[in-house]
């Protein structure tokens, strides 16, 4: 399930809204030794964007699961697919 408000609070139409309808999305790019793990947060009404990456090459290990969404924890699904849409009832 997604979130009802953008994290931390930032919605540049409204701060106080509760219900934003942010939508995430995951993408992940291969190539030979490289992955690029990439998820993007954004509302789809006001305009907020969010976009967290995760590299394989970085010098620093893996904190955290790069195929698990940082922001609604949700995993599992394919490159390209809109994770929340498909949530939402």
């Amino acid at each position: 399930m997604p979130p009802l408000k953008p994290p931390r609070d930032q919605c540049p139409i409204d701060d106080g809204r509760e219900m934003c309808p942010l939508h995430c999305r995951f993408n992940r790019f291969t190539r030979e030794d490289l992955s690029i793990w990439s998820w993007e947060l954004r509302c789809v009404d006001c305009g907020y964007r969010e976009t967290i990456a995760y590299r394989s090459d970085d010098e620093e290990p893996l904190e955290t699961d790069p195929e698990v969404c940082p922001f609604c924890l949700v995993d599992g699904w394919e490159p390209g697919r809109d994770v929340c849409a498909e949530k939402a009832p």
